[in-house]
């Protein structure tokens, strides 16, 4: 088995994780390769390789941080149709399979004692009004942002040449499950298990006092519009990312992606159980 780590190593404490998970994985695994960034900081038990070639180069993945790393590498492994794993070294944590004091369970990555949860992803396709077109992959969410004043921006939601909804408000997120415990619920949207299949679609702060999330099939697409007055403007965030500003000529395309994220699941504990630990009974 040929394992690939990524981890952003930016304090001692993840350093000492990733170098602890390297010892246990390779008293099993074939090959462990780490970023060549990092040479300077192993001497011993791991390769080395360009931080493009990491993902090709590797049977499964194994992101070390925090939510933000594990979903970056789980995106960029959906697109690989790779698994990953991801160990906790944020606060919560809350797509990691492992937590740092469990790494005598990476054994059963070994024995195949492990199960894969398979999570839907978004496209969202970008239609300017020269003719270019761009495309994302968002494991969490496309978000529409208004720009830097405090103004609203008018939001219209279409599907099949239907209205599904027109908001005012700082914008909107559509979310897949696995998004719908992130900025989606904190916007107030429905919490949902990730093995559903479909979107979330959530006004932030809309000058309202009726409008609320809808939830809407994968199977249908949906195109998003969006004005705002000269002297604002708007942005699509992909998962937290990419900023990509949006006009009044500009459509957005939002449909389920061809990717699916592949998470390893080595412990027993259900979305459920995970989500009442980590967010309703967690304290700061």
């Amino acid at each position: 088995m040929k394992i690939s780590v990524f981890s952003k190593m930016n304090s001692e404490s993840t350093y000492e994780l990733c170098k602890n998970t390297v010892d246990v994985l390779s008293k099993f695994c074939e090959k462990v390769y780490i970023c060549e960034k990092f040479k300077d900081r192993f001497d011993a038990n791991v390769c080395f390789a360009k931080e493009d070639e990491l993902m090709s180069l590797c049977d499964l993945a194994i992101a070390i941080g925090g939510d933000g790393t594990t979903l970056s590498v789980a995106k960029e492994a959906a697109i690989s149709g790779k698994m990953v794993l991801g160990i906790n070294a944020g606060r919560l944590g809350f797509m990691s399979g492992l937590e740092k004091n469990e790494l005598d369970l990476l054994n059963k990555l070994a024995d195949n004692e492990f199960s894969v949860d398979e999570r839907m992803m978004i496209k969202a396709e970008v239609f300017r009004k020269d003719g270019s077109c761009s495309t994302y992959h968002c494991l969490n969410d496309a978000v529409i942002t208004r720009g830097g004043l405090a103004r609203l921006i008018d939001i219209r939601v279409m599907s099949e040449n239907r209205l599904i909804t027109e908001t005012r408000a700082d914008g909107m997120i559509v979310s897949t499950p696995t998004g719908s415990t992130a900025y989606s619920m904190a916007a107030g949207g429905p919490v949902l298990s990730p093995d559903n299949s479909c979107f979330v679609v959530t006004p932030i702060c809309p000058h309202s006092l009726l409008n609320r999330s809808v939830v809407f099939p994968s199977d249908k697409s949906m195109t998003l519009f969006v004005e705002n007055d000269v002297d604002n403007n708007a942005f699509l965030a992909i998962d937290g990312k990419e900023s990509i500003p949006i006009d009044n000529e500009t459509k957005i395309s939002i449909s389920k992606s061809e990717y699916t994220a592949k998470l390893i699941k080595i412990k027993p504990d259900n979305f459920y159980e995970i989500l009442r630990k980590k967010i309703i009974e967690r304290r700061y």
